[in-house]
């Protein structure tokens, strides 16, 4: 079974053929999918060529299940999704919506696991439960 991903809204599942699919939308209104590798600090990005965003471009994240924008409410820069863990272990995961910018936060109550050289930048970490 191994890592699953999911929606924090409609709990559904958002990984496949080995990559977490989006429904995204640009700054200027452009719209399609992005696919993420689902290992924590691999930032590679997989989207159509003429689905462009330029480094420093805030996107936009919605499930593509059930359509709810993945931003969170407490830190606008970020998207939540779920992680799920093969012994049933459950995490909030966090990751930057501005294009280019390496930051991805695995949060279980008071434990967070940062990723990414951008990660300690961002994130008040008095603050870890707000975003479960």
């Amino acid at each position: 079974m191994g890592v699953n991903y999911i929606c924090p809204e409609c709990r559904g599942y958002l990984n496949a053929c080995d990559y977490i699919i989006f429904r995204a939308k640009t700054e200027k209104g452009e719209k399609g999918l992005i696919l993420l590798h689902p290992e924590l600090g691999n930032y590679t990005v997989m989207h159509h060529p003429e689905f462009k965003f330029e480094e420093g471009e805030t996107v936009e994240f919605y499930c593509p299940i059930c359509g709810n924008s993945l931003t969170t409410k407490q830190k606008e820069n970020f998207a939540r999704i779920i992680m799920l863990e093969e012994e049933g272990k459950e995490f909030t995961i966090l990751f930057s919506r501005v294009a280019g910018e390496k930051s991805t936060y695995k949060i279980q109550g008071e434990s967070i696991e940062i990723f990414g050289k951008d990660a300690t930048k961002e994130i008040d970490f008095k603050n870890l439960t707000d975003f479960t």
